[in-house]
């Protein structure tokens, strides 16, 4: 594969609706128009947020939704059974799978499955627990940036760098769908420059076909993703935004024509896609990584005044929940001797205040 070939990754996600043949006609959907890769997501709801994370309510552009977070996120879960299969049903198409994951006990499982690349998203890029132990199994590593700060990002990168040079960075907003506007593509260029020793990206999230794609292109994005489905109109929050089979063979003729164009020196940039070049938490972004980044929250009842180890900590999704700390403050728990101030229940924050006299 040539320097100059942009490397498109088709996003399945959660667009299966449980389906495993709907799965399978998404990786078609995907190798008929010629990506490289296919991506699944991989998690349990144990896993990724507290059983009391709360109520979520929301609407897109048609329908108003309104469900128990922790029951929608079992309702997404994919089945252990089915990676294997996959792999092998990719491999016999000679299309990349790869598959997003979300805790350390997921990782292990896709890797012992025969995943071959992993997907990081922006919601696990400050826990780095994880991101330390991914990069040391050595596979290269796709980790998404959305609503990230420029420290977060240099801190990600710098654990997944120390063990592993197999990295690439990819831009995206962390709203579903992105306007045009809020793209601000010229983050790219700051990733670009800020990150010599990675490959830098674009995931996508805009209604459009091909725009910001294309512009990501012309700004030097080495991986394109998009998400995809059988049909806009189906149910489910991921659905309405992402493109349907046609759709996704267009945006990649469109993205090897700008390929070509990027080579030639022949394109135009889009001011209003371009943005911003500031890599920070835009507020369009504040909810979801509100919602979605992870903290340290209590795995069981501990007693006040008794000592906390790190086995007895989550890292999760808040959900609705007060925040607790970062994950990177697990390692304390590891190192010193720390006690609980006061009586916490399970699934409650950990913090300062209940860890500090």
């Amino acid at each position: 594969m040539s320097s100059d070939h942009v490397y498109v990754i088709a996003e399945v996600g959660i667009n299966h609706n449980g389906s495993y043949d709907n799965c399978l006609k998404l990786i078609d959907a995907a190798v008929d128009a010629d990506c490289d890769a296919v991506k699944l997501q991989f998690f349990k709801a144990r896993d990724l947020y507290p059983r009391s994370a709360g109520q979520l309510d929301w609407k897109d552009a048609e329908n108003e939704y309104s469900y128990d977070i922790y029951r929608a996120a079992e309702s997404f879960e994919m089945p252990e059974t089915w990676i294997g299969r996959l792999v092998a049903y990719c491999e016999s198409k000679n299309i990349e799978l790869l598959a997003s994951a979300f805790d350390l006990k997921g990782f292990d499982f896709l890797a012992g499955k025969g995943i071959k690349k992993i997907k990081l998203a922006s919601y696990v890029i400050t826990n780095i627990p994880l991101l330390e132990h991914c990069a040391k199994r050595g596979l290269p590593i796709y980790l998404s940036t959305g609503g990230a700060r420029l420290g977060e990002t240099e801190e990600a990168v710098n654990t997944v760098l120390s063990y592993n040079d197999r990295l690439t960075i990819l831009h995206c907003s962390l709203q579903y769908p992105t306007a045009l506007r809020d793209c601000n593509l010229g983050v790219i260029e700051t990733l670009r420059l800020a990150f010599p020793g990675a490959a830098v990206g674009y995931s996508d999230h805009t209604m459009e076909i091909s725009e910001a794609p294309v512009q990501a292109v012309y700004l030097g994005a080495t991986v394109v993703e998009k998400h995809i489905t059988l049909d806009k109109k189906m149910q489910g929050p991921d659905h309405f935004f992402a493109l349907e089979p046609l759709e996704l063979k267009r945006m990649v003729d469109d993205t090897r024509r700008a390929e070509q164009d990027r080579k030639s020196g022949c394109f135009e940039i889009n001011r209003l896609i371009y943005g911003n070049t500031a890599k920070l938490t835009y507020s369009h972004e504040e909810y979801l990584r509100g919602f979605a980044y992870m903290w340290l929250y209590a795995g069981r009842d501990i007693k006040k005044g008794e000592k906390i180890t790190a086995a007895d900590i989550s890292i999760l999704r808040s959900g609705r929940k007060e925040h607790g700390l970062a994950p990177r403050f697990l390692k304390f728990f590891e190192e010193f001797t720390i006690t609980a101030k006061d009586d916490i229940r399970r699934e409650d924050p950990i913090t300062w205040n209940s860890i500090l006299a």
